[in-house]
């Protein structure tokens, strides 16, 4: 065993304390007071290791952590998020628990232990003074939400400027697994103005706004093909407003996932069109594009970045590593679109996201964090 791998040894019981206050604080994307005394316990974090904070803590941006190099190149990004799926309270009735092999609790695998073994990476590093890049950590905190009414992704696309490469650290089904493609994702709203009228005294004045959305909608789920990685899901309606008036309003929220951002250029003029050819006459339909999160996709740079990271999981004992690809987004989309070499699946080996089963394996802790280390002392140069 390495000086490494010892040290990080003596930290398990730190790194499972420091996962637990994680998990216990509920940090609902919708909820800024949450999210706010979830950041705050990275933040302190950050302090004890010395890192330089860039901003602050309020939901919507991101936390910056920096932390200079001793190594020449430019920086290397660490990145997770903070928040979860569920709803203030949860921590309460189902905190954090741990056995020897397993850890439970809201967010354990997507994905607060990410954050855990980046931070302790940098502590390891720190501890026994081994060269390292310079690093530059980001904690965004309305992931779940694909950035939906903040600018964080923008944020995060502008902290991501003149670093090196980049490694997220959402978990991964198995130890020896990376993931190098996720599907990226969109909100779009499609929303039909049609004409109000008297369904009894005057229906044939009316234009219906539901009847052309019913239409749209058919169409819709049809551009899914499940085969290339797309898939349209109209997941709420709303429209009208009494059963006795033609409804002059109706509007749906599209689920749309992508395998690539060509893809999802070509579904949006899809949509668009289906939008500008309406079936019930005097209806007009306007398309908006609420939010979106770009997709993972490999280049020769993150192939290149793949290969050094097995080099260190093989030597760690935990290669050869295995790329996969995600049905999921992640933020990982949005950094590789900035042109920068970008690794996933680089935290905690789990599964069953966003449930009330959802897992994550003790013993994954250690070899993924000093894994992480590694990747912060490759000499390897991009860009």
């Amino acid at each position: 065993m390495n000086a490494l791998a010892t040290y990080l040894t003596t930290q398990l019981p730190a790194m499972l304390q420091f996962t637990e206050r994680l998990v216990n604080q509920d940090s609902p994307a919708t909820k800024p007071a949450n999210i706010q005394q979830a950041v705050a316990l990275v933040q302190a974090k950050m302090e004890a290791l010395h890192m330089h904070q860039l901003n602050t803590n309020h939901p919507g941006t991101i936390l910056i952590g920096e932390l200079p190099g001793t190594l020449p190149g430019r920086p290397v990004i660490l990145s997770g998020h903070l928040d979860t799926v569920f709803p203030t309270g949860t921590a309460a009735q189902r905190p954090f628990t741990t056995t020897q092999s397993l850890m439970s609790g809201p967010g354990i695998f997507d994905m607060k232990p990410g954050l855990t073994m980046g931070l302790f990476a940098i502590q390891a590093l720190q501890a026994l003074q081994l060269p390292h890049r310079a690093i530059r950590m980001l904690v965004i905190t309305d992931e779940e939400k694909i950035h939906r009414d903040s600018t964080a992704d923008q944020a995060l696309a502008q902290a991501t400027q003149g670093a090196d490469f980049a490694l997220n650290l959402e978990g991964s089904a198995s130890l020896n697994q990376v993931t190098t493609t996720t599907r990226g994702g969109m909100i779009v709203e499609v929303a039909v103005q049609g004409q109000a009228a008297h369904s009894g005294a005057a229906p044939e004045a009316g234009r219906s706004a539901i009847l052309e959305l019913a239409h749209q909608i058919i169409q819709l789920e049809a551009l899914s093909d499940l085969t290339a990685g797309l898939h349209v899901n109209c997941g709420t309606i709303t429209g009208g407003s009494s059963e006795n008036i033609i409804p002059d309003f109706a509007k749906t929220q599209l689920g749309v996932r992508f395998k690539t951002n060509a893809q999802r250029e070509h579904l949006l003029a899809q949509i668009q069109a289906i939008a500008a050819t309406p079936t019930v006459a005097g209806t007009q339909t306007t398309v908006t594009v609420k939010t979106k999160i770009d997709s993972l996709e490999p280049t020769t740079d993150s192939q290149t970045l793949l290969q050094i990271a097995d080099q260190h999981a093989q030597a760690i004992g935990i290669g050869p590593l295995a790329a996969i690809a995600s049905g999921g987004a992640s933020d990982a989309g949005i950094i590789a679109a900035q042109g920068i070499p970008t690794l996933d699946g680089l935290g905690i080996v789990g599964g069953k996201a966003h449930t009330k089963d959802e897992f994550a394996v003790v013993e994954s802790l250690l070899p993924r964090t000093q894994l992480i280390a590694a990747l912060l002392q490759t000499t390897h140069q991009f860009n």
